[in-house]
């Protein structure tokens, strides 16, 4: 780890330019497309959470999970499962399959507009949905002889301001409010740090001259989705294996979305390599899937 982290630091010294760049990217897309569509669902799906504890809300809030993108899919179920609400069997089979880039971000973004499908870019979603579903379902069967036990409710870890004796039902919402909003802005200044060192990787990884074009590509695709799906529509490949790769690539997620997931998954005792296992084999099922359809 060490020899890696002096690595790092000798590309960053080498090429300052193409760092500053791949920092620049990262932070916008954090600043203009994650911080404004992630915060309300992580706030929104946790006082739903909290105030309807006990209540069969959990479907609900995978759900929500599935329509808002990385990593809030993972968080819902991590936090279901803390609150015993869902085994770990299902926690974990929930936490694969609901986890995946936002509807928005694949129908539009990397379906439209990188690969420029005139049609099917809702085919193109749909499978990376099954793919995960299939990662997930194929993860469980495969593990179900062994007895995963289910999760004791355990208190929420959010800190809360001391109440007075008496609190109104609106001072007790507000300061539940409070407590979500200082919760997902950590969150989220996290996953800000994730997603700007892997995009400062991919840059770098593009800038090496001595890597071999095609390995850049896989390396790009397993490092950060957006990064990898757009050398993927940038190569020369064929129009039908640019789909196929960049179906296997967006079922995956990378390892920038798996870092920001693990991120989410630390207190839940949720963990992190099965869930890796699981986004591993929705990548497998993407390509299968993407060589059935295209």
């Amino acid at each position: 780890m060490l020899l890696l982290c002096f690595l790092f630091l000798f590309l960053l010294l080498l090429f300052p330019e193409t760092a500053a760049e791949g920092s620049k990217s990262g932070l916008l897309l954090w600043a203009g497309v994650l911080v404004p569509s992630l915060l309300p669902f992580s706030v929104l799906t946790s006082l739903i959470r909290r105030t309807m504890q006990g209540r069969r809300c959990q479907y609900l809030l995978l759900t929500a999970g599935i329509l808002s993108g990385y990593p809030i899919g993972a968080k819902v179920a991590g936090e279901l499962y803390k609150d015993g609400m869902l085994s770990r069997e299902k926690a974990l089979f929930f936490a694969g399959f609901t986890n995946n880039p936002s509807p928005m971000f694949v129908i539009f973004f990397v379906a439209g507009s990188m690969l420029g499908m005139d049609s099917g870019q809702y085919l193109f979603y749909a499978l990376v949905l099954l793919s995960s579903l299939l990662g997930s379902l194929c993860f469980v069967l495969f593990t179900k002889k062994r007895s995963l036990p289910r999760a004791k409710a355990v208190a929420d870890a959010t800190p809360v301001a001391a109440a007075p004796a008496n609190p109104t039902v609106a001072e007790s919402f507000s300061r539940m409010i409070d407590a979500e909003i200082a919760s997902s802005a950590l969150l989220l200044i996290k996953i800000g740090g994730y997603i700007m060192f892997f995009s400062i990787f991919a840059a770098l990884l593009r800038q090496l001259p001595a890597i071999p074009y095609y390995v850049k590509l896989l390396f790009g695709s397993i490092l950060e989705i957006t990064t990898g799906d757009a050398m993927i529509a940038a190569s020369p490949l064929s129009g039908h294996a640019k789909i196929i790769l960049s179906l296997a690539a967006t079922a995956f997620g990378g390892l920038s979305a798996a870092a920001q997931t693990n991120s989410v998954l630390q207190n839940t005792g949720l963990p992190f390599s099965r869930y890796v296992i699981i986004k591993v084999l929705a990548g497998s099922f993407g390509l299968l899937l993407g060589l059935i359809f295209f």
